[in-house]
């Protein structure tokens, strides 16, 4: 299974100007996954013409959406999302607890090329303490389901934060290049993948033309395939 995760930032260019995240398309196209998590995504608002990023994604990537709102704005709002090339046989959208903005994980049981999966998105606090208790519960969350399991996400973390809790839980830390921000040379590596009960055969990131973020995306089959 190829999973590929990145906050778009709703499709705004780079270097700024209106957004547009129809220029993402093509590039994620390519990228073939079988399973993308997304975050910042608009629904319903003026900012984007009152689209609904969600599906237009999914009709795109010919993939079943799994939408998960996050913050409402007057009649829209924003959202992570999952948009799954194969068949999803288990959703649910979870608020996870802390101070501040309203930050949800989406997760889904998947069936890829005949694998089970448990994969979910998240996109975390600004603030460090309150993130770092919102990984530890959303992996918590996961492994509720069945193996393999993968989390990915814009944690709002650096690795060194993230990679004591993934270990705690039995989760690995995929490592690899920074990802933020992506309209200067990257600084920071916030955007991560943790895996557990599977092997990472590859991994890269990858630059769109949207967001000030690189997307980041690994190869991965259950553990001893």
């Amino acid at each position: 299974m190829r999973i590929v995760s990145a906050n778009l930032q709703h499709g705004v260019p780079d270097p700024g100007g209106r957004p547009l995240l129809a220029r993402a398309i093509e590039p994620l196209r390519a990228l073939r996954a079988d399973v993308w998590g997304f975050q910042e995504l608009d629904h319903r608002r003026g900012r984007t013409r009152f689209a609904d990023q969600g599906t237009q994604l999914a009709t795109a990537l010919d993939g079943e959406l799994v939408w998960a709102p996050a913050k409402r704005v007057f009649i829209g709002g924003q959202a992570n999302a999952l948009v799954v090339r194969g068949e999803v046989v288990e959703r649910e959208v979870v608020e996870l607890a802390g101070e501040g903005e309203r930050r949800v994980l989406v997760l889904a049981v998947v069936v890829v090329a005949g694998e089970r999966w448990t994969v979910g998105t998240t996109h975390l606090a600004l603030r460090p303490t309150v993130a770092r208790e919102q990984v530890g519960e959303a992996l918590s969350l996961l492994i509720t389901r069945p193996g393999p399991w993968v989390l990915a996400g814009d944690l709002n973390l650096e690795p060194q934060d993230v990679a004591p809790i993934a270990e705690e839980h039995g989760f690995d830390l995929l490592a690899g290049p920074l990802t933020h921000s992506a309209r200067r040379t990257p600084t920071r590596r916030i955007d991560h993948l943790l895996t557990r009960g599977c092997d990472v055969t590859a991994s890269g990131v990858e630059e769109l033309p949207v967001s000030d973020h690189l997307a980041i995306w690994a190869d991965l089959e259950p553990a001893g395939a």
